[in-house]
């Protein structure tokens, strides 16, 4: 019989054996290389990133969104799809997430080894392992806010910028709650009709006001008022409750759940709570809906907000290289208005719009992002020309996937739908 108290080690050491073999199973994929980054105590991390592509005299940098997302294994389609496009691609694996999750002694990093400057430092380290004197960044979401970083801190690395979906401080906590509830519950011109009937709704007790936030920000950012109305169509009849349900836990498992090599927000939550003020208490003046209450929950776990730890806002006038910023016209979590202050601020930005798409082309609308740096990259002006062409994001896979779940449940009885 096993010893019961050796299950945890054993269990432990199968875990610890299972991460390495993953590991280097990565680490001999092509383009992928590691870069010693050292930590106190005498500890040391082999940072891991990838370049991918033909090598150019203009290759990009891509950060991704987080805190938390890996970058070798979940970009890996977009890496061969951008190659195939003639770009060079870098990208580098978050400290504290996928293959730069354990310093080289095998240990989980602690807390206070991920900080933002010591992101940003990576940044730094890999360029200068791959002989790189300038770059030009890409930055979506959370990695939006790092890239704005590194043009602040790194000007002259810099040679040009694309913000996808830009976050700029902790006041984005705000404006995804302001344009939540100017959406669905103040109502907009067009979307009155939704907002009373989301009132309606938690008043009469079919949702608490408490889990509606993130279904209606998924809905809309994956199909606008449309497919908010299908689903307060199904609550209005006493159906849905299975597919609303399943709709917050797609929020809650971005931060509950912790996937190898994917998403793993674990280690770096303290970096976001008390960096970049996720999980802020809410501004009931806006309105009583929000969408992160996954974060909010865990708040009083970490350190306060002690404020960012590179100020973007006041940065901006200085950023001089050419820059694009696309937005979503259904962007919910970095609304339309961020854009537009990026754009109105620094000197050589252009806006990009996207019709029929919410958060992230990197994420959800790969070919018109790989579009986008492919046209900046050519670009022979030093700066933008104004006017760019609106784009048109395709429908996503998640968007088809709600959509069907929408569809089911209106056949399904109430109980199982």
């Amino acid at each position: 019989m096993t010893n019961a108290r050796n299950t945890p080690t054993m269990d432990g050491s199968r875990q610890q054996d299972a991460w390495q073999r993953r590991r280097s199973a990565l680490a001999k994929s092509p383009g992928v290389a590691t870069v010693t980054r050292e930590l106190s105590d005498g500890r040391a991390l082999s940072l891991a990133y990838v370049r991918s592509g033909p090598r150019t005299s203009a290759p990009v940098l891509v950060i991704p969104g987080g805190p938390g997302l890996a970058s070798v294994m979940p970009y890996q389609r977009f890496r061969a799809a951008a190659a195939k496009q003639g770009l060079d691609v870098l990208m580098i694996e978050h400290r504290g997430v996928g293959m730069s999750r354990k310093s080289d002694d095998g240990i989980n990093l602690r807390s206070e080894d991920i900080t933002i400057r010591d992101v940003l430092g990576d940044l730094i380290a890999v360029l200068d392992a791959e002989g790189i004197e300038q770059v030009t960044v890409y930055g979506s979401s959370y990695g939006s806010y790092l890239a704005g970083a590194f043009g602040t801190l790194y000007p002259g690395r810099v040679r040009g910028m694309i913000l996808d979906s830009p976050m700029l401080d902790a006041e984005s906590t705000h404006e995804t709650a302001r344009e939540l509830n100017r959406l669905y519950w103040h109502g907009t011109e067009s979307t009155a009709d939704h907002a009373s009937r989301v009132r309606d709704i938690v008043e009469h007790g079919a949702i608490p006001v408490g889990d509606a936030g993130f279904p209606l920000q998924l809905l809309h950012e994956f199909g606008g008022p449309e497919l908010v109305a299908r689903m307060l169509t199904l609550l209005e009849k006493g159906k849905g409750a299975r597919v609303w349900s399943w709709l917050n836990r797609l929020g809650a498992s971005e931060v509950m759940e912790t996937r190898p090599f994917l998403m793993e927000f674990d280690l770096v939550a303290r970096s976001a709570f008390t960096e970049l003020g996720y999980g802020l208490p809410h501004d009931a003046t806006l309105g009583p809906l929000r969408s992160d209450d996954s974060f909010a929950g865990l708040a009083d776990r970490f350190p306060p907000f002690a404020g960012e730890p590179v100020d973007i806002r006041g940065a901006l006038t200085r950023f001089d290289w050419p820059m694009l910023v696309l937005s979503g016209d259904r962007d919910v979590r970095t609304p339309r208005t961020v854009a537009e202050h990026v754009i109105t601020h620094a000197p050589n930005a252009i806006l990009v719009p996207i019709e029929q798409h919410g958060h992230s082309a990197l994420d959800t609308a790969q070919p018109l992002a790989i579009n986008a740096i492919r046209h900046f990259v050519n670009m022979q002006s030093t700066s933008p020309a104004p006017g760019a062409a609106k784009l048109t994001a395709q429908r996503s896979i998640i968007a088809r996937l709600i959509s069907f779940r929408l569809a089911l449940s209106k056949v399904l009885p109430k109980a199982a739908s």
